[in-house]
């Protein structure tokens, strides 16, 4: 992509307003010093001692973070429960200007939390312990389904576009449900020219007229589930993926992004394949929320007036900036992504 053509995308962020629907996380950083650990008489065992701790938003509010960080007014869709961690993740979201006109708050469900220490040694290293994970253990009310439904109509019409984030595995546990899917296709269906992308971990094989990105091995179980597809295992390599995509964007009549780690992203659109190579990177990586920091690159892209190829190349230099931020799921800002674009140009020559 020519510098020009980018600066022209990006100078259109700003003016893009972008709907996120899915499973909004609290993502709880707790700091632990062992320095400080303490033996606990109750149960004879270390009692490990907090220093500091942050609650920031984690899954789908990973794409709102990079939406607001690359200049784009963000909206979330989805719900928390009332309790404290759902307070501190609105506080979070709203902290990033990060609109909760369609944000419920629902007495039958409380807030999904990834609870993430870190020890600190004594010599100074710093790990992370086992995350701990709370999430709802039942299926969502078929009321609070029909109303975050309904958000999404709503939101179709006074927004630029509608990103998808789920990764509840099991289905209607989370924010998304068949009740919503029909919205969303619904709401792509009534906008053809609004992008309307899912990024699901477990159900992409569910979702209908919608855009979808994904990685491969999401992308290969989701031709699995099809039973009209005879897709077999296939290697992770870039043939095999531009193979999925076209099967998948000819089920959905839609554009299919397919992200391949180091080898970059692959994508269909109106028939045509295309092909970004990775960016090449050096030194420690973090590759959490990579895949929610590409959706958000791709889906702004495409708001912005970026055709799905281009979208792709701005997609690949987000992630490319993220999986660099360690200990956190990162964000990418505009300069980041004309800087990377500059190193990227250098790495293609």
């Amino acid at each position: 992509m020519k510098t020009q053509r980018l600066e022209a995308i990006l100078s259109n962020f700003a003016s893009c307003k972008v709907a996120v629907l899915g499973d909004f996380f609290l993502d709880l950083y707790i700091q632990l010093d062992r320095s400080l650990s303490e033996f606990s008489l109750e149960t004879h065992k270390e009692a490990f001692q907090a220093v500091e701790w942050r609650g920031q938003p984690g899954a789908a509010g990973v794409a709102t973070n990079n939406l607001v960080a690359m200049g784009a007014k963000a909206a979330a869709i989805g719900y928390t429960g009332q309790d404290g961690n759902g307070c501190t993740l609105r506080q979070a979201l709203q902290g990033r200007q990060v609109s909760l006109e369609y944000f419920l708050e629902s007495p039958d469900r409380f807030t999904p939390t990834y609870t993430k220490p870190m020890m600190r040694e004594v010599d100074g290293t710093n790990t992370e312990l086992n995350r701990i994970d709370l999430i709802n253990r039942s299926p969502n009310p078929e009321a609070l389904n029909e109303v975050l439904a309904e958000n999404v109509l709503k939101a179709i019409e006074t927004y630029d576009g509608i990103l998808v984030v789920e990764q509840v595995r099991l289905d209607g546990y989370g924010t998304l449900s068949t009740t919503v899917r029909r919205a969303l296709a619904e709401a792509s269906t009534r906008h053809p020219e609004k992008p309307v992308m899912v990024d699901s971990r477990h159900f992409a094989a569910e979702y209908d007229r919608v855009s979808l990105k994904m990685n491969i091995s999401e992308a290969v179980e989701s031709l699995r589930s099809c039973p009209s597809d005879e897709t077999r295992d296939l290697p992770i390599d870039v043939q095999s993926a531009q193979s999925c995509a076209q099967s998948l964007s000819e089920k959905n009549q839609r554009p299919v992004f397919i992200t391949l780690g180091k080898k970059g992203v692959v994508g269909v659109a109106g028939g045509r394949s295309f092909h970004h190579p990775g960016v090449k990177i050096t030194g420690p990586i973090d590759i959490v929320g990579a895949g929610d920091s590409v959706l958000a690159g791709i889906g702004l892209a495409l708001c912005a007036g970026a055709t799905p190829e281009e979208a792709a190349y701005i997609g690949n230099l987000v992630g490319s900036i993220t999986i660099q931020q360690i200990g956190t799921t990162g964000i990418a800002t505009q300069n980041d992504i004309i800087n990377r674009h500059y190193q990227y140009q250098n790495q293609i020559e």
